[in-house]
């Protein structure tokens, strides 16, 4: 009798979830109870639901939560979807199918199934892994296509019922905490909350970082270029920083930057090198870090896993900028979006930004006049952006048959990816030309990444019918992946 009664708890708790809403609110503070402003409350099971605080700190988060049962759809009409905990495949041709599950902060659980499946309807029954307690974002692939569908375990009879003992207090303890919210602030540690219901009430106290202190940068010259915005040119001595220089619009404050890094050419870290395109760019509303500081006439020393472009400096620039981001005795504090962030350079500093492309704080990556000697899968394997490659003409720029190579390697992969050659052009092209056709393409490939522009001086300007380069017989044009 009790068994039956369990069983028809667990069946109204199904029934009401697949049609379940969520309807939380509270106040978010710090270790004073003071309300936090800005801080950003997401369902960690669906981060469509997601919602930011006002003045006093308070927050409501409501709606449908999705992703209870999905179904996505792949290349060539196949399908795949999860329903109470089965994972279901229509194959249109024999293929190969990979099932990974990672937790809700993308961590690799287990690779539960890799193998050779015939065409047809294939099932995978997730309650049989030693994870079906969790939480988890599955990853299926087949061929070399996949999708990603969200696992709820309390929507599961299956393995609600697996967890009730005699006594039903383990079916208590898992009710105890049914999904989680991810409460993120500037300035404040971040901090995971498990929920044991979908309504009511959940405040929240955050714990200040340590952001250290603040040393002010210096001038360093200016630069123009033909955007709204003047230009400044900074050095400032923090360690992660003093080997850089920073290109930036002089009106911080009024809006969040997308943050771009340049690698310069021989590897030299002269970060002036490239001073005019640089200007062009940061006119335009960019907070730009190049490598190296004025006029030095170093190298960098350290070579990468490819043999040169150590990526190493780039990620010491992004920790800067975003520590930089959250202090409120700097100069930057909030004048940049760590949301959009890429990386490109010139010859050698752009194998900095290829060998950088693993990072997952990077939005966009390119690089110009350059391209790896060697074939790296590991490197191609951690690539999770969009790719442009832009290089002068073959028998003029040395890199030619390199970043030519990268591209039909890349292409095959499913990785967006566009590239140009100026037929013309040597090695850089001209891109000591704020102006010049080379910074042009750069310039349209941020717009484009970082700021959504697809107007004609984002991405019309660099794909489909109206774009400049594509059909000009003084450029080489292939792309690969893009919508």
């Amino acid at each position: 009798m009790y068994r039956i009664l369990i069983t028809c708890m667990l069946l109204s708790v199904v029934f009401n979830l697949f049609g379940q809403t969520i309807s939380l609110s509270g106040k978010v503070k710090d270790q004073d109870g003071n309300g936090i402003n800005g801080a950003i409350v997401t369902l960690a099971s669906n981060e469509d639901l997601t919602t930011t605080t006002g003045a006093e700190g308070a927050y409501t988060l409501a709606g449908d939560i999705t992703g209870v049962s999905t179904i996505a759809f792949l290349p060539g009409r196949q399908t795949v979807s999860l329903r109470n905990g089965i994972i279901s495949a229509r194959l249109n041709e024999p293929a190969r199918v990979r099932i990974e599950m990672f937790d809700m902060r993308g961590n690799l659980l287990d690779n539960v199934l890799q193998r050779s499946a015939v065409s047809g309807v294939f099932q995978f029954n997730i309650m049989k892994s030693r994870f079906a307690a969790n939480m988890m974002i599955i990853r299926v692939s087949i061929g070399q296509h996949y999708t990603t569908l969200r696992f709820l375990p309390v929507i599961n009879i299956q393995n609600v019922s697996t967890n009730v003992s005699s006594t039903g207090r383990n079916f208590a303890k898992r009710q105890a905490s049914i999904d989680e919210l991810k409460v993120t602030a500037a300035g404040y540690v971040s901090k995971t909350v498990p929920i044991s219901s979908y309504e009511g009430t959940v405040d929240i106290t955050l714990e200040m970082e340590d952001l250290g202190e603040c040393t002010q940068s210096k001038p360093a010259g200016s630069a123009s270029g033909s955007g709204p915005h003047d230009v400044v040119i900074e050095t400032n001595s923090d360690r992660g920083i003093n080997k850089g220089t920073i290109f930036r619009p002089a009106d911080l404050g009024d809006e969040k930057y997308p943050v771009f890094l340049w690698g310069e050419g021989g590897c030299s870290q002269n970060g002036l090198s490239n001073k005019a395109a640089m200007g062009e760019i940061a006119s335009w509303g960019y907070f730009i870090i190049a490598d190296g500081t004025p006029g030095s006439g170093g190298a960098m020393g350290k070579a990468s896993s490819s043999g040169m472009g150590d990526p190493s400096q780039f990620y010491g620039y992004l920790d800067w900028i975003f520590a930089e981001n959250k202090k409120p005795c700097s100069a930057y504090y909030q004048s940049v979006d760590t949301t959009k962030v890429a990386a490109d350079g010139f010859s050698c500093g752009g194998l900095m930004s290829i060998n950088a492309s693993g990072d997952p704080r990077f939005t966009a990556i390119g690089y110009t006049s350059s391209g790896l000697f060697d074939r790296d899968q590991n490197i191609y394997n951690n690539i999770h952006t969009p790719i442009k490659i832009m290089n002068g003409g073959d028998g003029g720029d040395m890199a030619y048959p390199n970043g030519l190579a990268d591209y039909e390697a890349m292409s095959t992969m499913d990785i967006p990816i566009i590239y140009f050659v100026k037929k013309s052009a040597g090695h850089g092209g001209d891109l000591n030309n704020g102006k010049g056709d080379f910074n042009t393409v750069n310039l349209a490939w941020l717009n484009w990444q970082l700021k959504g522009d697809e107007g004609a001086t984002g991405k019309a300007l660099l794909t489909g019918p109206d774009c400049r380069y594509c059909n000009d017989s003084g450029w080489e044009f292939k792309s690969a992946n893009i919508e």
